[in-house]
């Protein structure tokens, strides 16, 4: 565990601001852990739910503070020897006819899913293996990516062995859902910080790790461009909202390139 989450000094809480109002968040959000990732509920923008770098779900509404003015503590907190073993790399929150689940995932290679309504425990679990029956070799999560257009069931993974995973619950009864992307040179040579499907065509999304950015389909298990090596460690990127062959990716020298996959073919 990073040293410096030990400091008294260091603040855990993570703050809610309003773009037009730079002097001072709304709110404070009050962990039981310092949180690695937080998201709003698309269908409730008063509720959140957040994972904590000790494996904890947390479960936020903003009707109920909980707490001193301005400031916003957890509702329900998950057990931690039922949560996860290693800190959360993402949660989202999936479709349901209530409205209160979620998914998380983390590189102790667990995927979760919860009730927020309970969230003692969680309601199934999945183990990222890329082979249920023999076992083979326990995956770590480290990035999640989920989208409702794609398919309620559908979910995708990037791992810090570099390897993309789709799971599918229609079909657990094969491999519990999981199929392996891959493993081969088109693999990354280290961890996934960023996977997302295209906003436009949602067959297509985009993982980002080492010093590469990929594209891939849903329908083929190799990736379908791989841009050139980038000068830097690339730590992350995502697709433009408005044009469908634009992406970003993220480097670790603090620059920032743009990719236009009909413009720049030539130096995929």
């Amino acid at each position: 565990q990073d040293k410096r989450l030990n400091d008294p000094h260091m603040s855990s809480s993570a703050y809610i601001w309003d773009i037009t109002n730079s002097n001072k968040p709304i709110v404070g959000i009050v962990p039981p852990s310092l949180l690695s990732c937080l998201r709003y509920n698309p269908k409730n923008l008063d509720t959140l739910v957040g994972g904590s770098c000790n494996g904890m779900i947390s479960y936020y509404d903003l009707r109920k503070p909980n707490g001193p003015t301005g400031t916003c503590r957890p509702v329900e907190c998950s057990a931690i020897e039922k949560s996860h073993h290693d800190p959360v790399s993402d949660v989202y929150w999936i479709s349901s006819k209530t409205g209160h689940q979620c998914v998380s995932v983390s590189t102790d290679g667990q995927m979760l899913w919860w009730d927020t309504r309970k969230l003692e425990e969680p309601i199934d679990r999945l183990i990222l293996e890329t082979n249920s029956k023999a076992g083979e070799v326990t995956l770590g999560g480290s990035s999640l990516e989920y989208s409702t257009e794609a398919g309620p069931t559908k979910f995708l993974v990037g791992t810090e062995q570099g390897i993309v995973v789709s799971v599918n619950l229609r079909n657990k009864k094969t491999n519990n859902g999981i199929t392996i992307f891959d493993t081969g040179a088109g693999k990354h040579q280290g961890s996934i910080p960023t996977i997302q499907r295209n906003p436009s065509h949602n067959k297509y999304f985009m993982t980002v790790g080492d010093w590469r950015a990929r594209i891939w389909s849903d329908d083929l298990k190799n990736p379908v461009i791989t841009t050139s090596y980038h000068d830097s460690y690339l730590t992350g990127g995502c697709w433009s909202p408005t044009r469908a062959g634009v992406f970003y990716v993220t480097r670790a020298d603090g620059v920032m390139d743009i990719w236009d996959i009909g413009h720049s073919q030539n130096e995929i």
